[in-house]
């Protein structure tokens, strides 16, 4: 893209603005020009109005992709105020509210208010939108008013409630998205506007919408002071709960509880998770000492699962471990606290949060109830840049005899394998180091041994935690072994092989790929009898890396005329993949080999044609 100056590229728009094309013309000569001059939109004032009244409908759609007042002409940043182009814009915003163009006019009026910041910009939206409101005669009127301003600003209450004694239907959502609010929590601007909550009396979901959004905290423990107990309360408390960030509700919280006792318990643990701790913490407190008072562990554990930091829950664990309890209330105590903390769930996608265990605390609970850090507590332990001391654990559990272990082993070991080094960084974790020297031993010892126990730890790393591979491998000795030192070693096992396929980590399949594309019987027995796996990586999603490896495969497992003739078909609809990054060129090669081992599976268009003189 060009950089000249913004006078030259005027001169161009006027040259051809005075020009004799018609309109299909001039839009493309304009396009062209835009496409090639980065000073162009900044020319709006010029072109916009001119192109707007010559053919509305043809050039309204270039105008609107096109329209900006700021921007950059080479690195100079340029911003063209209202007040310098008025002469030609305020006609141009006349004519464009008059034609109803709600898109246009909101561009522009937005433009015009840009000389106006803050409380300014707002009173003057206000004072606008309730003359031209005082003067629509209609519900339609009304509604193209909200339309046009629909645009970045706070509302004040007497605006809302003009608007809303007016048209309740339509003002109503147009008020809740311009409540004032603040950027960390709008406390310094909760304030109920009262004389529309009142006029709201008959619109039951407006009026409480309001209301969460405005109540003041101290008026908000007012209210629910004032609730009694009966079987409607869990759902008056949940029409006022307050809507914000960082609201401080743990006195209402604790108060309910206190008045109420269990029977507030599902509003308070809903509620409270969704609240979190603040952005400085210390919400907890209050909560945790209304629950050691009546003695609800439950709770407790509920509280510290759901908003502790990972050191409070790590030390609830201990404390528990340490009581003098017996051994089933002690069980209990601890699985109440175990689990998901909370989730996020979309379309196809959804993540969960766990506590994590510090290594004092996992080492407590291993040498008291191996049984649960083995089982239920395992997903508590996360190795991660803020938990670091999980060595004393792996040395107990690398020197336990007991044939649990060997599955935890497997699992810890899960954890390590994906640590790469980061730049902060350059000292190996002693577990990795001992981790690395203990799957070496046995992979030289015990070669079967080792390909089971290698398979059941890559078949256990979570999808989507290696972003760097080289780095992985290079600066971590245990990862080097399993995903670049072990793929013959794991030919051992075929069933832990067939597993590592369709393990959840891409790197783990293609380390499983790379396997069995070895020049080696045993990885073609294998590929041959997982054929109905392998073929499925023809069509679905992979990098050409993978890819490649997963032809090697391909190629082993197609050791029959049967398995040949089935990959063969599944490869000419591979063919029409219209993915222009497959390579096409490599698996041509791959067809053309089968069809040289297997002639009779050539089609009729696959056979060679020789020329005779």
């Amino acid at each position: 893209m060009k950089t000249s100056k913004l006078s030259d590229v005027e001169r161009q728009v006027r040259g051809l603005l005075a020009g004799a094309l018609d309109d299909a013309s001039l839009r493309a000569a304009l396009e062209e020009l835009a496409l090639t001059e980065g000073g162009f939109p900044l020319l709006t004032w010029l072109w916009g109005p001119e192109l707007w009244r010559r053919n509305r409908r043809f050039f309204r759609p270039f105008v609107l992709a096109r329209f900006s007042s700021a921007g950059f002409v080479g690195k100079k940043w340029v911003n063209v105020t209202w007040k310098e182009r008025a002469k030609v814009l305020e006609p141009w915003l006349a004519e464009a509210d008059l034609a109803d163009d709600v898109e246009l006019f909101r561009r522009l009026h937005a433009w015009k208010l840009t000389r106006l910041q803050g409380g300014a910009r707002d009173k003057a939206v206000c004072a606008e939108l309730r003359e031209r409101f005082a003067k629509a005669t209609s519900s339609p009127a009304r509604r193209l008013v909200l339309e046009k301003f629909a645009q970045w600003f706070s509302l004040d209450e007497l605006t809302a409630l003009a608007l809303y004694q007016a048209e309740p239907r339509e003002a109503g959502p147009f008020i809740l998205r311009h409540l004032p609010s603040s950027l960390w929590t709008g406390a310094e601007k909760r304030i109920l506007w009262r004389s529309l909550f009142d006029a709201a009396a008959a619109d039951e979901d407006f009026r409480w919408k309001l209301y969460r959004r405005q109540v003041p905290l101290p008026q908000w423990l007012e209210d629910v002071r004032s609730l009694a107990a009966g079987v409607t309360l869990i759902g008056e408390l949940n029409k006022r709960h307050p809507e914000g960030w960082n609201l401080a509700l743990e006195d209402g919280f604790a108060w309910l509880l206190d008045r109420h006792g269990r029977t507030v318990f599902p509003y308070v643990l809903k509620q409270v998770a969704g609240t979190g701790r603040g952005w400085f913490g210390g919400r907890l407190k209050k909560l945790l000492e209304v629950a050691a008072k009546h003695d609800w562990p439950d709770l407790r554990a509920a509280l510290l699962r759901a908003c502790g930091t990972y050191i409070e829950f790590s030390d609830e664990v201990r404390s528990v471990l340490k009581s003098n309890l017996s051994e089933e209330v002690v069980t209990e105590r601890l699985l109440a606290l175990c689990g998901v903390s909370r989730e996020w769930n979309f379309p196809g996608f959804g993540m969960a949060r766990v506590q994590t265990l510090t290594g004092r605390a996992a080492l407590d609970l291993y040498e008291r109830r191996p049984a649960l850090v083995r089982g239920p507590f395992r997903l508590h332990l996360q190795f991660g840049a803020g938990n670091k001391n999980y060595r004393p654990l792996v040395e107990r559990v690398v020197a336990s005899s007991d044939p649990a272990d060997e599955g935890f082993l497997d699992f810890l070991a899960s954890r390590y394998v994906t640590h790469g080094l980061r730049w902060l960084t350059d000292t190996v974790p002693a577990e990795i180091e001992l981790l690395a020297g203990y799957y070496t031993g046995l992979r030289d010892k015990e070669p079967g041994v080792f390909s089971r126990r290698a398979a059941n730890v890559l078949g256990q790393v979570p999808a989507y935690t290696l972003w760097n591979y080289d780095n992985l491998i290079r600066t971590n000795p245990f990862a080097r072994l399993l995903f670049e030192r072990s793929a013959k070693s794991l030919l051992d096992d075929p069933r832990a092989l067939a597993d590592l396929v369709e393990a959840p980590e891409i790197h783990v399949q293609a380390m499983a790929y790379r396997a069995l594309g070895c020049d080696d019987d045993r990885a073609r027995a294998i590929a041959q009898t997982h054929l109905s796996i392998l073929q499925g990586t023809l069509l679905r999603p992979l990098h050409r890396k993978t890819r490649m490896l997963a032809f090697r495969a391909l190629e082993n497992a197609a050791g029959t005329p049967e398995s040949a003739a089935i990959l063969a078909a599944r490869i000419r609809d591979a063919m029409a993949m219209p993915d222009r990054k497959y390579p096409k060129e490599e698996l041509t090669g791959l067809l053309g080999r089968l069809l040289h081992r297997w002639p009779g599976l050539c089609t009729a268009a696959e056979q060679p044609t020789v020329y005779r003189r």
